[in-house]
Order: C-alpha cells, then sequence, then structure tokens
C-alpha cells in the first residue's frame, strides 16, 4: 500500500497586497501621530496668543506712564 503525502494547503499572500496592508497601517498610525501634534500645536498657539497681549498690554501701561509722567 502506497501512502499519500498529506497536501498541505499553504496560503502564500501576493507581496503587493502585503505591501498595501503595510502602507494603510502605516497611514492609520501617522494619522493618530499627526493629529496629536496638530493638537499640540493648538495649544501652543493659544498661548502665545495669550503672552502677545500679556506683552502688548504691559507695551501701553508703559507708554501711558511715560506719557503721563512727560504731562506733569
Amino acid at each position: 500500500m502506497m501512502m499519500k503525502p498529506k497536501l498541505v494547503q499553504q496560503m502564500k499572500m501576493q507581496p503587493e497586497l502585503k505591501v498595501q496592508m503595510e502602507l494603510e497601517a502605516h497611514e492609520k498610525e501617522c494619522a493618530i501621530r499627526y493629529q496629536a501634534v496638530n493638537d499640540k500645536l493648538e495649544t501652543l498657539d493659544k498661548r502665545m496668543w495669550r503672552i502677545e497681549a500679556m506683552s502688548m498690554v504691559g507695551t501701553l501701561g508703559v507708554v501711558a506712564l511715560v506719557v503721563a509722567i512727560v504731562m506733569k
């Protein structure tokens, strides 16, 4: 009696499909990373506006003080 070798079915992924899947996974990770960066930049932008406003108010205060001293 002759034994038949077991047929093993191997599923091989086409290289193009594998690359496409890796690229999609990479794009998802980058989208998450860029969203985090954008959120941080928005927070920093708000802080910069606040600092700029405080600087302007301080400058106006100094100018007003100088004018008040000169007008005496």
